[in-house]
């Protein structure tokens, strides 16, 4: 049996970008980034957007939905306001779940939540105990973790995409917040 090399497409050109795409390239794996987005998302058995919002991630994907089927699709969204001290929509749900109603067809893992932009300039922030990734495709999952194994980020399973919410909360009450820290909303305590 022959087994592919996953191939990860980061998608935008952005700080977070160029900063995942080099983080991946430098532990080994193929990576395409840049454009065009849809011979990055062709190329690629694994896509992380890189824009703000699940909006966002659903805008920049939608174009491309057809060629999402089997991939790993990884969300790195929190659904902030924009001071960062609260959260858009319902408190029930998360932007990997969000973004798994969006595209069924693709393999959705939620990852690097509980870290800000600041902290993949190669420098892992001290604050960050671990990366928590989840996923209910727990091949999905255990392929993303393989994946970041040789960055200089511990990820580690966080749970299903029922755990997003919670996960994304870790961010917003300090938990690996590259030195922003904000008050917890009352509905999180």
């Amino acid at each position: 049996m022959t087994t592919q090399t996953p191939t990860i497409g980061v998608l935008g050109t952005g700080a977070i970008a160029v900063a995942l795409a080099t983080m991946f390239a430098r532990a080994g794996h193929e990576v395409r980034a840049g454009g065009p987005y849809e011979q990055v998302v062709a190329e690629s058995t694994v896509v992380i957007p890189t824009v703000l919002g699940v909006e966002g991630a659903v805008q920049q994907l939608r174009p491309w939905r057809g060629r999402l089927g089997g991939k790993i699709l990884v969300d790195i969204t929190n659904p902030f306001t924009g001071g960062h001290v609260d959260f858009v929509g319902p408190w029930a749900t998360g932007n990997t779940a969000d973004l798994a109603v969006a595209f069924p067809e693709a393999r959705l893992v939620g990852a690097f939540k509980n870290v800000w932009w600041e902290g993949f300039d190669g420098t892992p922030d001290p604050s960050v105990q671990d990366i928590h990734v989840i996923s209910d495709d727990l091949e999905a999952k255990r392929t993303f973790l393989g994946l970041c194994a040789a960055t200089p980020f511990t990820c580690v399973d966080g749970g299903g995409l029922d755990q997003a919410r919670r996960v994304e909360r870790m961010a917003l009450r300090g938990v690996g917040s590259a030195g922003v820290f904000a008050e917890a909303h009352p509905a999180a305590a």
